[in-house]
């Protein structure tokens, strides 16, 4: 421990991890929406869920459907699996149903 700023060891213990929800496990994701935050690559949301805060990822479909107004809101995401883009040349995405309340 540094004595002048008393600063404590860390462990193991200490260490935060981010948890993702895996919409293959799980396509259903329901909570409140505390966060809409920047990510690495892009908006993630933070999800207050029965089972603990949860970290929704990145998709280009969410950020068209989740806004910053939704923040402290009831929130159900379904993910409805594969598509293609009749826009982008047959193009794959995720597609989500999005449900605001």
């Amino acid at each position: 421990m540094d004595e002048q700023l008393n600063i404590p060891e860390f462990t193991d213990k200490d260490k935060k991890q981010t948890v993702f929800h895996n919409f293959t496990a799980q396509p259903e994701i329901v909570g409140k929406l505390l966060a809409i935050e920047n990510g690495t690559f892009g908006l993630q949301y933070r999800i207050l869920t029965n089972n603990g805060e949860v970290i929704v990822g990145t998709y280009g479909v969410l950020a068209s459907k989740i806004i910053k107004q939704d923040e402290g809101k009831f929130i159900k995401i379904v993910c409805k699996g594969i598509a293609k883009s009749e826009k982008n040349k047959g193009r794959s995405y995720t597609n989500f149903e999005v449900f605001v309340k």
